[in-house]
């Protein structure tokens, strides 16, 4: 493989990512103390209650309906989500471009009410074809870059995505000790999450539900005039559309990269910042698109198969080289890119879920390349798999990446 020499200094140049690169330079340019830790996050630290949620049965749904039907069906409740929680003054963190959602009430917005408002997001998400868990809980976080980072963040959001049932509400005990009367009464204790700490959980609340509305116009990873026709249009008629403005065929490389946890957050600034750096490098020796890269995952297009082989074996021995490890999936097909407002992009389409189940949850080290992609005679060198993740099977070529 290619000699990248990754390092702290490619951060002075425009390859960082959404942590700011002074943060991590300046925390890494003297010594690593808990007090000049605090002093350095204080600007950027928060109080408050954090709701994070995820949406059920998601990829059963992409087998079924069109890109553009899924996009709309997973948008609905992301609109609930987005105009309960803004009512009370919640504010929506990072764009929401998955099928997952985090939103953030400050200190002085009572965790009771956000409650109540999540209740009345249960209640009207319930008549909705792609259902959602939700988790709250009431702590510290770093609000950085656009994101919510730190140990109260990571949990709640870990919690919502692995604990949590369709039309599920799954809470801390912070939270629990605020409630009274009817919700209170309701609450279960989920006696099976005891190792995470004391989590109560509230399934098809009957009683009365106090909440109000407000705007739906979540942070969209589209534009404005697609999110209009999404909204618009039924699901009959976005079968039909094709939104060729928007559609290409490429192949999709998703890559995950995992690190071990540090004492210090700005220690995990710092790998997020190597891990950017390193995947922005190898993609341009490439020739790669890279549409996201945020320091944990990033998802880059190749027109054929074999260049992105060549790209994913890159990264993850670079990404060994540097102590951390990475997994990388491989589809090809039809995607939407959307440009942003901010001059960046987002992408939506079934390869991406696919490329992330393979990079995300199959348990297979090394290179797996699901059967879309042509591999010519390279196809030959790769090792058969046959897997069924989130109830949907797939098969293709695992190609290992031993350590040099």
């Amino acid at each position: 493989m290619a000699t990248y020499n990754i390092s702290l200094a490619d951060l002075r140049q425009d390859i960082a990512g959404i942590i700011p690169a002074d943060l991590v330079l300046n925390w890494n340019g003297k010594d690593k103390t808990a007090a000049r830790h605090d002093q350095l996050l204080a600007p950027f630290r928060a109080r408050g209650t954090i709701v994070s949620t995820d949406s059920a049965g998601l990829s059963r749904l992409t087998q079924r309906y069109t890109l553009a039907q899924v996009m709309k069906l997973v948008s609905e409740p992301k609109e609930v989500i987005h105009s309960y929680g803004t009512a009370i003054g919640g504010e929506a963190v990072g764009i929401w471009a998955a099928d997952n959602s985090q939103m953030f009430f400050d200190e002085k917005i009572a965790p009771s009410q956000v409650l109540a408002q999540m209740l009345g997001v249960q209640r009207k998400v319930k008549d909705l074809q792609v259902q959602i868990g939700i988790g709250i809980h009431s702590g510290e976080c770093y609000k950085v870059g656009g994101g919510l980072f730190g140990e109260d963040a990571d949990f709640i959001e870990g919690i919502a995505e692995d604990a949590t049932s369709a039309g599920e509400i799954v809470f801390s005990q912070p939270i629990f000790e605020l409630l009274a009367g009817s919700v209170r009464q309701a609450a279960r204790l989920r006696e099976d999450l005891q190792k995470a700490g004391a989590l109560w959980a509230l399934s098809h609340f009957s009683g009365t539900v106090e909440a109000v509305e407000g705007n739906p116009d979540y942070p969209t990873p589209f534009d404005a005039a697609f999110f209009r026709r999404l909204r618009s249009a039924s699901l009959a008629e976005l079968a039909q559309e094709e939104f060729p403005e928007y559609r290409k065929t490429q192949t999709v490389a998703f890559v995950k990269v995992t690190h071990s946890p540090h004492k210090f957050l700005l220690d995990s600034f710092t790998d997020m910042s190597l891990i950017n750096v390193a995947v922005r490098r190898i993609a341009a020796s490439h020739g790669a698109d890279v549409v996201k890269s945020n320091g944990t995952l990033a998802i880059v297009l190749f027109p054929e198969g074999r260049q992105a082989v060549a790209f994913a074996r890159d990264i993850i021995e670079e990404n060994r080289a540097l102590g951390f490890n990475a997994h990388v999936g491989l589809t090809h097909g039809e995607v939407y890119l959307f440009p942003l407002a901010s001059g960046e992009r987002e992408i939506a389409g079934n390869p991406v879920n696919i490329a992330s189940k393979l990079a995300e949850d199959s348990g297979l080290e090394g290179v797996l390349v699901e059967d879309s992609v042509t591999l010519g005679e390279l196809a030959q060198k790769g090792e058969p798999f046959r897997l069924t993740l989130s109830k949907v099977e797939l098969t293709g070529r695992r190609f290992p990446v031993p350590p040099t």
